[in-house]
């Protein structure tokens, strides 16, 4: 890892607990949380998978916002598309 991938980790995870938005859902984070620990490489795996989705170029966006649960669906879905998994 270099410094500036060092730095880059550091300046996200900063970024990500400091620029709250929105209040916690508290069933989200329990979940979460449950599935990090259960999974201890998680944190590594969304991070960086976080970090690439942010540095690739942003398409135009709707005026309407959505939220990370609809974003997150509307990914899992297109993923399991692509794989020719049926989502339920």
């Amino acid at each position: 890892m270099t410094q500036e991938e060092h730095k880059a980790i550091l300046a996200f995870i900063q970024g990500a607990v400091t620029d709250v938005q929105a209040p916690m859902d508290v069933e989200a984070d329990a979940i979460i949380r449950a599935l990090f620990k259960r999974n201890p490489d998680a944190a590594y795996r969304v991070t960086v998978l976080a970090m690439s989705l942010l540095a690739q170029p942003k398409a135009p966006q709707p005026q309407e916002r959505r939220s990370w649960k609809a974003m997150l669906l509307e990914r899992r879905e297109r993923s399991s598309a692509r794989r020719g998994w049926q989502v339920s």
